[in-house]
């Protein structure tokens, strides 16, 4: 897969997603399940403190997705806010980011 200007296109969809349970007693069961579900859904996520991030191929995102979903609803009514990216920065510009920030 090439961009439009012909340069080769990253392989990998980036993912980051939140779940917001309602109206429930307890709110880590619903997230916990959601981040396990994308996690056996084959991909690699990292949690942070307002929502969770992972990469992978085109088909295992949108699993995760929908098995995050289906997992995290299964304790109630649950909001989700999914980002999807097939524009993802480099290691190094993310670290050059990163280090302007604290300057």
């Amino acid at each position: 897969m090439t961009t439009p200007d012909g340069t080769p296109a990253e392989a990998g969809i980036g993912l980051q997603f939140s779940v917001y349970p309602l109206r429930q007693a307890h709110l880590r069961p619903a997230v916990e399940a959601a981040v396990k579900a994308a996690t056996g859904a084959g991909v690699d996520v990292t949690v942070g403190r307002l929502s969770t991030f992972g990469q992978a191929d085109e088909d295992a995102v949108f699993a995760a997705v929908r098995e995050a979903f289906a997992a995290a609803r299964a304790f109630g009514p649950t909001v989700m806010v999914v980002t999807l990216s097939s524009g993802l920065p480099s290691d190094a510009t993310l670290a050059e980011i990163q280090g302007g920030a604290g300057a």
